[in-house]
């Protein structure tokens, strides 16, 4: 489970999702956004144990798509440099070293599907 190219599909449409929610003013549409994002990970490991902010999870979801820092940053109207200190603080709270660590790490906590 988890894998093939029907879960990469879903895992970009998540990422997609995540950043157009950030760009949405309207709070109830934003909500309806997020919400089918957690229909997504609905599935994944239940109610996660780590605390990760909205926008850590968010340059997640990129990271987990592919996305360098800078196409992260692009999708997500932040600076590059915004995406590292996400990206660092997303990593210590999962005990992370790398990027693919911290990304499996918040597949198995919920945060990603």
């Amino acid at each position: 489970a988890g894998a093939g190219p029907g879960w990469e599909q879903v895992r970009e449409a998540h990422a997609a999702l995540r950043a157009l929610a950030g760009r949405i003013a309207d709070p109830g549409l934003r909500a309806e956004v997020l919400g089918a994002c957690a229909l997504l990970t609905a599935g994944s490991a239940g109610s996660p144990r780590v605390r990760l902010a909205p926008r850590e999870v968010d340059v997640l979801a990129c990271v987990a798509a592919g996305a360098t820092n800078a196409v992260a940053a692009d999708r997500l109207g932040v600076t590059p440099e915004t995406v590292k200190g996400y990206l660092r603080s997303a990593m210590r709270k999962l005990r992370a070293r790398t990027r693919g660590e911290a990304v499996v790490a918040a597949r198995r906590a919920g945060w990603l599907p």
